[in-house]
């Protein structure tokens, strides 16, 4: 059977799709009433754009010869009436709306309710400044609710290990868009908080805002915002804003800028060291030469002070000497004076005791003489 059914490419299938849709009747110039989303109004003029309902979205282009037409400007949220004739891409194989005409009906039912939602939950002061609570930027562990297999899980773990290693990471899983996201993203929110985590970081990547309505759960944003630790929201792109987003301690524009805010950088850690070391040694030298300074003054002092002591007792002792030496009976002796002593060798201080014929002697500088007493004369 395969070999007798023809074969078609991929253009071939396409061409034929969109020569269909071209070619059906009830597909042109027709009304059709839906919110937008998406809206991007390029330099060129054109814009691109989605139409959705409760239920279905799909791609729309209104070319810059009928845009130039509105008397009113397109934007998000918008509820619209637009004249339009379905068409396909070929080179994608999509299809999607050329628009010719459109009519502003009013705001969407699903951004007037968002609005309600934001308006109560505001009045409420869930998103007052009092509220945010400060970032640990040394964490110890740190949370991650988004889907498991997505590039924003990769990007937060791989730039949390490159920034901070040493923080443990636990990701809690769950659906980021459908309609059962929201009771996922729950889940996994209370499945959370049974852990000691410093930080939880709750997002995505970016897309349309149908994509991102998970996170605007009126019951997801009360439980966040009753969260034990604080929370760093990075849903979508710089231009998407959630209600997570005014509930959150922080926000992060990617899931890489929630990574930094989550976490200090290493380089800094590694540079705060090198620069307090390098203080701590510049201080330690400093001290070092302030005390060598103080030891050889105290050194010059102790000198200085045992030099004048030195002197001191020298002067001191040279006058004793002195002293001593003006004691000495040598010296008594040297100056012209004698010592007179009887035959036992005791002084002789009077004439008392001395007798005609007493033998003396009389010690000189340089000798003795023995003397005999011829007289005695007393005063």
């Amino acid at each position: 059977m395969l070999e007798t059914t023809p074969v078609y490419s991929v253009s071939d299938i396409n061409t034929y799709v969109k020569s269909v849709l071209s070619n059906d009747e009830k597909l042109k110039f027709i009304r059709i009433k839906g919110e937008i989303s998406n809206f991007k109004a390029y330099p060129s003029g054109h814009f691109y754009f989605s139409l959705k309902d409760d239920n279905s979205v799909i791609n729309a282009v209104m070319f810059v010869t009928c845009t130039k037409r509105l008397a009113f400007s397109p934007k998000n949220g918008d509820e619209v009436i637009v004249l339009a004739s379905v068409d396909a891409y070929v080179p994608r194989g999509t299809y999607n709306l050329n628009v010719y005409e459109m009519d502003e009906v009013g705001l969407g039912a699903q951004l007037v309710e968002l609005e309600k939602l934001k308006r109560k939950l505001q009045e409420e002061g869930l998103f007052d400044e009092s509220r945010k609570r400060p970032i640990n930027i040394y964490p110890r562990a740190i949370g991650v609710i988004t889907a498991p297999n997505g590039a924003a899980v990769r990007d937060i773990v791989t730039n949390i290990k490159r920034r901070y290693p040493i923080a443990d990471i636990y990701v809690f899983p769950s659906l980021v868009q459908g309609e059962q996201a929201p009771a996922e993203l729950l889940k996994a929110f209370n499945k959370s908080q049974e852990y000691d985590l410093d930080t939880l970081i709750i997002g995505r990547g970016g897309g349309a805002s149908e994509d991102l309505s998970a996170f605007n759960d009126e019951k997801l944003v009360r439980a966040v915002a009753n969260s034990k630790m604080p929370i760093i929201a990075a849903v979508g792109h710089e231009i998407d804003t959630t209600l997570i987003d005014y509930i959150a301690d922080k926000r992060a524009s990617t899931p890489t800028g929630a990574a930094e805010l989550a976490t200090v950088d290493r380089r800094e850690i590694e540079k705060e060291f090198a620069y307090s070391i390098l203080t701590m040694e510049q201080a330690l030298v400093s001290r070092l030469q302030s005390k060598r300074e103080e030891v050889e003054g105290l050194k010059s002092d102790l000198i200085n002070s045992l030099s004048d002591k030195v002197s001191s007792q020298k002067m001191e002792l040279d006058y004793l000497s002195k002293q001593l030496e003006s004691l000495n009976p040598k010296a008594v002796l040297a100056r012209g004076y004698s010592i007179s002593v009887d035959e036992k060798g005791k002084s002789i201080k009077s004439v008392k005791g001395l007798s005609k014929d007493s033998v003396i002697r009389t010690i000189l500088q340089d000798g003795e003489v023995s003397s005999k007493v011829i007289e005695i004369k007393k005063e």
